[in-house]
């Protein structure tokens, strides 16, 4: 891990000998979801005094990701803090529309207040006592940053289901998709060979991607299983696919809910993100 360091005339906690006590990242976790990337991983801050002035709210951690290929940067979304036995483990989002290439996570503490006596029991004798005034912002540990790539959950050519569908062209469609059930690992999808071409082309917006193909192929996927529960209906105890939807259906209602209703909770309500996103289009 590199270390971003300022130029301070107050003793900063980072990988120097300025003060003796310890900041470090530890365990970092990416997991790439259908709308964001889920970012985790621990702190451990050892400094008594830094920790009083966060207890104190006179401090506050300050995690900030910037994208090398989009150039966008931004303070890590709806944080959450998990006290650990000698550490703590934060977890926040990135928009995935908002990164493509790698991604930096500077890690830092800095004052919310003023302090007008700021001094550190481990800090370096050189400083020989002195004390500091401090500003709202001033950077008062760094523990430096962590870098990773935004591995995409959504591939263009695979759902957000666990690979439960396999699209793919059909010679015999001239136009529309068509879904069929008969395999026993996946939904088959098919595609009019130049729907097919123009479906992959919006790999750059998995949104419409989702609502235009899978978000469809999800609901007539959801009335199948429907329609074939109770004695009179096809067994399919025993294709996995459906064991894959049946559960993500009971993570947002009910089997007998609206195929609608239950397809657009399954995929995060994209429909929204898409017609959202068209919208802006227009208003540029």
């Amino acid at each position: 891990m590199a270390t971003l360091r300022g130029s301070y005339p107050h003793p900063v906690l980072d990988d120097t000998d300025d003060v003796s006590t310890t900041f470090e990242v530890l365990n970092v976790s990416i997991v790439p979801t259908v709308e964001d990337v889920e970012v985790s991983f621990e702190v451990r801050m050892t400094d008594p005094d830094i920790g009083q002035l966060l207890l104190d709210g006179r401090a506050e951690y300050r995690f900030r990701w910037t994208c090398s290929a989009t150039i966008d940067n931004d303070t890590l979304g709806q944080t959450r803090t998990t006290p650990l036995a000698d550490s703590t483990r934060h977890q926040g989002w990135i928009d995935q529309h908002r990164v493509r290439g790698p991604v930096s996570v500077s890690v830092t503490i800095v004052a919310t207040a003023e302090l007008f006596d700021y001094r550190l029991a481990a800090q370096h004798g050189d400083y020989q006592g002195a004390s500091f005034r401090l500003r709202p912002g001033d950077v008062t540990a760094d523990a430096g940053y962590f870098e990773f790539e935004p591995d995409k959950m959504y591939d263009p050519l695979k759902p957000p289901l666990a690979s439960c569908f396999d699209f793919r062209p059909d010679d015999q469609l001239r136009k529309g998709i068509r879904a069929r059930f008969y395999d026993d690992d996946r939904v088959r999808v098919s595609f009019a060979p130049s729907l097919y071409t123009d479906f992959a082309s919006l790999g750059d917006r998995p949104e419409l991607q989702i609502s235009l193909v899978v978000l469809p192929a999800l609901m007539a996927t959801i009335s199948y299983i429907q329609s074939n529960q109770g004695d009179d209906g096809e067994d399919l105890r025993d294709r996995r696919w459906v064991k894959i939807v049946i559960g993500l259906i009971e993570q947002v209602g009910h089997l007998d809910d609206s195929p609608l209703d239950l397809a657009q909770g399954i995929l995060s309500h994209q429909l929204d993100r898409a017609l959202a996103r068209l919208t802006e289009g227009d208003d540029d």
